[in-house]
């Protein structure tokens, strides 16, 4: 079993400037990182998710995700974007910062209580902040704290 949450899982996506490139970026890192053994059909799930309904929160935030069979594991990421992603979201403004999930087909109740508790969090603007600014060992503190 891989963890959920680890150091390598913070990412930097200099390229994507729209939101389907920005799927298209996670799905890629979740297969390299172990997580998902299919990128495509992965981002196909996201897409699918996010036209059900947007995953955009406030101050800069979504948490993009599916419960897909191309993923292997479940799986957090937190992917910082270079330029602002036009994202539907509770507060009209742009995507800079994505807490990504995998979640597999298969994938129990565990899986969505995380999903849940990370949405309160998302809430708190100095969660927000230390996702979008912080260092590695913060962001690793503000995760854990998150999903304990």
């Amino acid at each position: 079993m891989k963890a959920v949450f680890k150091p390598e899982h913070i990412l930097i996506d200099a390229e994507s400037k729209t939101k389907e490139q920005a799927f298209a970026f996670i799905a890629t890192q979740a297969q390299a990182l172990g997580y998902v053994v299919d990128a495509k059909a992965y981002e196909a799930g996201l897409v699918a998710r996010e036209n059900q309904s947007s995953t955009g929160f406030t101050g800069g935030v979504a948490i993009p995700h599916c419960k897909n069979a191309a993923a292997e594991f479940a799986g957090l990421f937190v992917v910082r974007f270079s330029h602002p992603i036009e994202w539907e979201t509770m507060d009209e403004q742009p995507v800079n910062t994505a807490v990504a999930l995998s979640i597999p087909a298969d994938g129990d109740e565990s899986n969505i209580r995380l999903l849940t508790k990370l949405s309160r969090c998302m809430m708190r603007k100095p969660f927000r902040e230390t996702l979008q600014q912080g260092g590695v060992n913060q962001v690793q503190d503000v995760i854990a704290t998150a999903i304990a």
